[in-house]
């Protein structure tokens, strides 16, 4: 009896477990995801700012 109460805890553990590792693999793609998109927008603004240097010829 204790036995089974110590493998329905331990099993009640491992899916909890299981829960967080697919919370976390969560939050890295959105990690990814928010850097991609920052990269993106750095890229964006250099190529503005560079149109902008060479349109107004400003230093």
């Amino acid at each position: 009896m204790e036995i089974e109460r110590l493998n329905v805890i331990t099993h009640d553990i491992v899916k909890e477990k299981e829960l967080l590792n697919d919370i976390i693999a969560g939050l890295v793609v959105e990690k990814e995801k928010d850097k991609a998109e920052k990269e993106a927008m750095n890229e964006r603004m250099t190529n503005i700012e560079a149109m902008l240097k060479a349109r107004f010829q400003i230093a």
